[in-house]
């Protein structure tokens, strides 16, 4: 699925000092249009062009029904920079949930929610989604993923639980559980990262595979916030959905997360990887998109 070619205006985005960047485009109603973006022009192609789609298509869902994430906008740079980069996958950008429909979905092979709230999805729209993914597609969550849809109990099935308040917004230890994940084997065993961390309610690691956890010694674990009796607190995890695959993170709140190159791979791999393309997972030397970039908020150790 997704890859017949399709015509579609073409919006590049680029920066003011470097005009560098590579392209960017926007959903809206179905159609690509003109947007805007943290310190970005977007200049729109006039002539309309057929995209060969060498690379999978990925759909990128950033709407916020509830709170919405100062981050977003640099996510929306960054995202679909770093899937080029590493020639991994095409990013379409939506701010409007409402045009998940049969028609929409069958261009893409995967979609990506950084959502709050609920969003505007029919009935049908919601059964569809849901067979898109049992068909074959895949489903990655970013963050506030779980903080969507309360309303909808298979979406808490589908994503693996729901947010459930954010004890910790500081420098924290996470555990490596699983290191032979394509999203996690370039990781350190432990690392220190400073960001929000999410703890979930209907969530059980019985039913999905944890790749990742907060090291509870890292954390204080008695505070008035802190719901979880058994000190469980995953941040990365992913599982089948039928013939598809499902991955999330709870981690990418910070603007300096998402500056980090660990991170990126850690999305870029977890996106591959839920489209099934295990053959085209970058193993290879990370290229940063700064080459001076400082990485100051992961540690291994």
């Amino acid at each position: 699925m997704g890859h017949s070619g399709q015509h579609r205006v073409r919006v590049r985005w680029q920066r003011y000092r470097d005009r560098t960047s590579p392209l960017c485009r926007f959903l809206q109603g179905g159609s690509l249009v003109k947007s805007t973006a943290r310190s970005l022009l977007f200049v729109i192609l006039l002539a309309p062009a057929i995209h060969a789609q060498s690379r999978p298509q990925v759909l990128y869902v950033t709407q916020s029904a509830g709170f919405a994430h100062p981050v977003l906008p640099l996510t929306e740079e960054i995202l679909p920079a770093i899937g080029r980069q590493h020639d991994a996958f095409d990013i379409d950008i939506t701010r409007d949930a409402s045009i998940l429909t049969t028609d929409i979905l069958k261009r893409y092979d995967a979609v990506v929610f950084y959502t709050t709230g609920e969003l505007p999805m029919n009935a049908d729209q919601r059964t569809t989604f849901l067979q898109f993914i049992r068909n074959g597609g895949g489903f990655v969550g970013i963050h506030s993923a779980t903080d969507t849809f309360y309303d909808w109990p298979e979406y808490g099935e589908l994503i693996g639980g729901y947010f459930d308040n954010h004890p910790w917004r500081e420098e924290v230890s996470v555990r490596v559980e699983d290191n032979t994940h394509p999203a996690t084997r370039h990781l350190a065993e432990r690392f220190q990262i400073n960001d929000e961390i999410y703890q979930f309610k209907k969530w059980s690691r019985d039913r999905v595979n944890v790749l990742m956890s907060l090291d509870t010694q890292s954390v204080d674990t008695t505070k008035d916030s802190v719901h979880r009796n058994d000190n469980d607190f995953a941040l990365t995890w992913s599982h089948s959905y039928g013939e598809g695959r499902v991955f999330y993170t709870a981690l990418g709140h910070e603007e300096t997360v998402w500056q980090d190159d660990r991170f990126q791979r850690l999305i870029v791999n977890g996106i591959v990887w839920a489209i099934g393309d295990v053959s085209n997972i970058t193993d290879t030397e990370w290229k940063p998109l700064l080459d001076e970039q400082v990485v100051s908020n992961w540690r291994g150790y």
